[in-house]
């Protein structure tokens, strides 16, 4: 029988079985399968995206651009009307079907990069990413929602962990593909192959992957009706780690998303490498240190939360401090000392990836887990991929009268101060995170979540 539980501080309430979860879900090996196309979406996605980032400086030249312009093409063109629509499409999946939101995403944005390869001036291709970006807000926070909904919270670190996988892979395929495709072809048809694949997934999700009610994993065994956007939106924010956290990572997203944003383009005007080689290098040493902080991310948290469920928000604070020192010395060492200690900068800044998924999953309302996910999008992407390309191609062209081509150099070096505010909300996230965590043990009823340890 169902068990009705109502939170002290009045959030909504759901109602839980204590029977356990897994005994609902779908057998093991087709949540497995729906993780496995759950990492070919992001993996899509991230190479979408980051393949303009190998094509920047023949762009740059055909249409004669400055470093603010490419960084409106690499961040805000795409960012923009990015977070304007992750929020609805979120609202979206959450009341009609996050499989089929998903579904139409992969395939809106992979149609929209083939149509950059036939741009002919700045405003046309800007157009086509912004069609890039409207397509890409439908598929991460749903396929976050619904990763949630199969794999039960014990094993929840571990499943998204995976899923995240899809991105340094997406990165890997996207540099080291986007350099040969270039070299080979030129930057037209490296857009229209690198939008193909998607084109197949699409389908792919839709007719695969079944849909399951929202707190499945949870043991939550009734429905919700979706409550008005303004009070999903007062829930969360009374959720006090939640604000603080999209605020830390939004802030360390500047370094992240900005930074790599223009790394092939410093490279080749700083060291003169070739885009082949700067593309297989990057992709090699860049994913391979992503894929791994995404691996260890997940365990490395509940190793380290057994201990203190605080070490969820301290991790953050020691990792960004490092990758930013890991990022300095690249920005100012040998090129061959540039690759290796890139891979570990994005080593480091992935350890983060899977437990600020686990935080917003898990301390929201399920009624309301894919908008939690898709509202730390907004503002993440808004920043760190909107503004922080903008903002670093914006003060490269201010330095360049002084520096010339190492105008570029110094912006990069410039936006890695930002690590100092991050830094510090993520302490005071980690202040709230344990009554917020036991507040979330509550609404799902105790069979539901693990004790944690004071």
């Amino acid at each position: 029988m169902a068990e009705s539980i109502v939170a002290e501080d009045g959030l909504r309430t759901e109602s839980v079985v204590p029977a356990r979860a897994e005994d609902r879900l779908p057998a093991f090996p087709y949540r497995a399968y729906v993780l496995f196309v759950s990492v070919l979406v992001g993996a899509c996605s991230t190479l979408d995206r980051q393949i303009l980032t190998m094509l920047v400086e023949p762009i740059r030249k055909e249409f004669q651009l400055s470093d603010q312009q490419v960084g409106l093409l690499t961040g805000l063109a795409f960012a923009l009307v990015y977070v304007l629509a992750a929020i609805p499409a979120a609202r979206l999946a959450d009341r009609w079907s996050r499989r089929g939101v998903v579904a139409l995403a992969v395939s809106a944005w992979s149609f929209m990069t083939v149509v950059c390869g036939f741009a002919q001036s700045f405003v046309q291709l800007f157009l086509a990413r912004v069609g890039v970006g409207l397509g890409e807000a439908g598929g991460s926070a749903p396929i976050q929602a619904l990763i949630s909904d199969y794999f039960p919270q014990k094993q929840r670190g571990t499943a998204l962990s995976i899923y995240l996988l899809g991105s340094p892979i997406g990165m890997g395929v996207g540099l080291a593909f986007g350099g040969w495709a270039l070299a080979e072809y030129g930057w037209r048809w490296a857009f229209i192959l690198a939008g193909i694949p998607g084109l197949i997934i699409g389908p792919l999700v839709y007719f695969t992957i079944r849909e399951v009610r929202a707190g499945l994993a949870d043991g939550v065994k009734q429905t919700f009706a979706q409550p008005p956007f303004g009070e999903t939106i007062r829930t969360l924010w009374r959720i006090r780690t939640l604000p603080l956290m999209m605020l830390a990572a939004t802030v360390q997203a500047l370094i992240g998303m900005g930074m790599h944003a223009w790394i092939p383009a410093f490279i080749e005007r700083s060291h003169g490498l070739g885009s082949v080689e700067i593309g297989a290098k990057l992709g090699a040493f860049v994913a391979t240190g992503s894929i791994l902080g995404h691996i260890c991310g997940g365990p490395l948290a509940d190793i380290l939360g057994r201990r203190d469920i605080r070490w969820h928000l301290w991790t953050p604070v020691i990792a960004g401090l490092l990758a930013v020192c890991a990022a300095a010395l690249a920005f100012t060492g040998p090129v061959d000392y540039a690759f290796p200690l890139l891979g570990i900068q994005v080593f480091l800044t992935g350890l983060f990836a899977a437990p600020m998924i686990y935080i917003c999953t898990t301390l929201a309302p399920v009624w309301a887990r894919a908008t939690s996910a898709a509202c730390s999008m907004f503002i993440i992407n808004l920043i760190g991929l909107g503004l922080g390309p903008v903002a670093i191609g914006k003060l490269s062209d201010l330095l360049r009268p002084s520096y010339g081509d190492e105008s570029l150099r110094m912006a990069l070096l410039c936006s890695l101060v930002v690590v100092i505010p991050a830094a510090l909300c993520f302490l005071l996230a980690s202040r709230t995170y344990k009554a917020d965590f036991e507040a979330a043990r509550i609404r799902l009823g105790e069979a539901s979540l693990p004790a944690m340890r004071h």
